[in-house]
């Protein structure tokens, strides 16, 4: 296990600090806590603040929900007392507030080129959620305390590990749009297999070629 740790975590295309925060982020989401809790130790002493370890872990409840940030805040107050002082996030600007339905399938259609049809069906069926989903959506993948980068690699690695098709194909493609290559998904599918075993080598389609 000790072996397997230390590899885990060399120094690569990702730093030492960003797996670290991304297993506190994937364990978080798979309502994990004493594995969340062990690298939330390993995370603080890599350089995250409590406010990076909070952000990224509320990226995840877009994909995740809310029972995400629940198993979250175990991570958060544990960071706390590691730090021994909690920095108060300052207050941002708003960003990309939508009002309507036209609002959302403009950034969407920006954003994935073509409506995708869960957005469609939202539109259709559940217009209130539309809006409220996607200022969600907005807001909590912003570049802030965490990049969009690592949000979007966070979002990903959850798909992988529960081998969700629709799930890994859009995140993957943001992060490679962010910037992410081959080597990057290697090392966030390397988190994954830490986390839920060798079977998600097969989980992104792509990985096999």
């Amino acid at each position: 296990m000790s072996m397997l740790y230390q590899a885990l975590l060399t120094e690569g295309t990702l730093t030492k600090r960003e797996k670290t925060l991304l297993l506190v982020g994937l364990f978080a989401a798979r309502r994990e806590e004493k594995q969340m809790l062990y690298f939330v130790k390993q995370a603080v002493e890599a350089g995250n603040s409590v406010a990076e370890i909070a952000e990224l872990i509320a990226s995840a409840i877009i994909s995740r929900g809310i029972p995400t940030w629940l198993s979250g805040i175990e991570a958060i107050t544990y960071a706390i007392e590691l730090q021994g002082v909690v920095h108060i996030v300052e207050e941002r600007e708003e960003v990309a507030i939508f009002s309507s339905q036209q609002e959302c399938i403009h950034y969407y259609q920006e954003e994935f080129d073509v409506l995708p049809t869960w957005i469609q069906y939202l539109v259709d069926y559940a217009p209130d959620t539309l809006l409220k989903y996607s200022n969600l959506r907005t807001t909590s993948l912003r570049d802030g305390a965490v990049s969009r980068l690592l949000k979007e690699l966070l979002l990903y690695a959850i798909n992988v590990c529960e081998a969700y098709e629709k799930g890994i194909m859009i995140h993957k493609a943001n992060a490679i749009s962010l910037g992410a290559n081959a080597d990057v998904l290697v090392e966030v599918q390397a988190l994954c297999i830490y986390a839920v075993g060798i079977q998600v080598i097969w989980n992104d389609e792509d990985s096999k070629a």
